[in-house]
């Protein structure tokens, strides 16, 4: 079965996560797709709005109505981890019968070569990064697409044993749970 990963802080769930999981779900044919909360990101300020059981509590209720998003469990406590190698290697070694895309945005990708052990992370699953305004062309152009580029396919439907990075071209979402935080403290 093919699984999407869409993993982030969600804080809050917005549209735009939304709108990347059924573009995935679409485009690459996935039966479904979990949301992978994590406590933190590690590349990031900790500027966290609400705490873990809000936020899970939040996108349960955000994606009630989405049958094909399966709001996975927080798995941090249970790998002693916020990277995501760490918690990937328990999903795919936990349920191994499946094919993993792990879908990330355009944004996120430009730093990905910073991630832990991010180049064996492609040894675990396929990534699917989706476009986002005024990020495309900087991932695209990134030091981490620069060192992935052997892995790059241009082909959705490719069939190979080895995992890949696909780079999902669509109509795209300027919202980010940043921006949403930003004009909440602002009022």
């Amino acid at each position: 079965m093919k699984i999407g990963i869409l993993g982030g802080t969600f804080d809050p769930p917005h549209a735009g996560h939304l709108n990347i999981t059924l573009e995935a779900i679409k485009r690459f044919q996935l039966k479904k797709v979990m949301w992978l909360i994590t406590k933190k990101n590690p590349l990031k300020d900790n500027n966290s709005f609400n705490d873990i059981v809000q936020r899970m509590k939040l996108c349960n209720e955000f994606i009630k109505k989405n049958k094909n998003i399966i709001n996975i469990q927080y798995i941090e406590d249970k790998t002693r981890s916020n990277f995501l190698f760490d918690n990937i290697k328990y999903i795919v070694n936990k349920f191994y019968n499946n094919k993993y895309y792990f879908i990330m945005g355009a944004d996120s990708f430009i730093k990905f070569n910073q991630w832990k052990k991010y180049n064996q992370i492609l040894n675990k699953l396929s990534i699917i990064v989706v476009n986002r305004p005024s990020f495309s062309m900087k991932s695209l152009n990134s030091m981490a697409a620069k060192k992935l580029e052997k892995y790059k396919s241009l082909d959705i439907c490719i069939k190979t044993k080895q995992h890949r990075w696909y780079f999902l071209n669509t109509k795209g979402m300027n919202i980010s749970s940043s921006r949403i935080k930003k004009t909440i403290n602002a009022n």
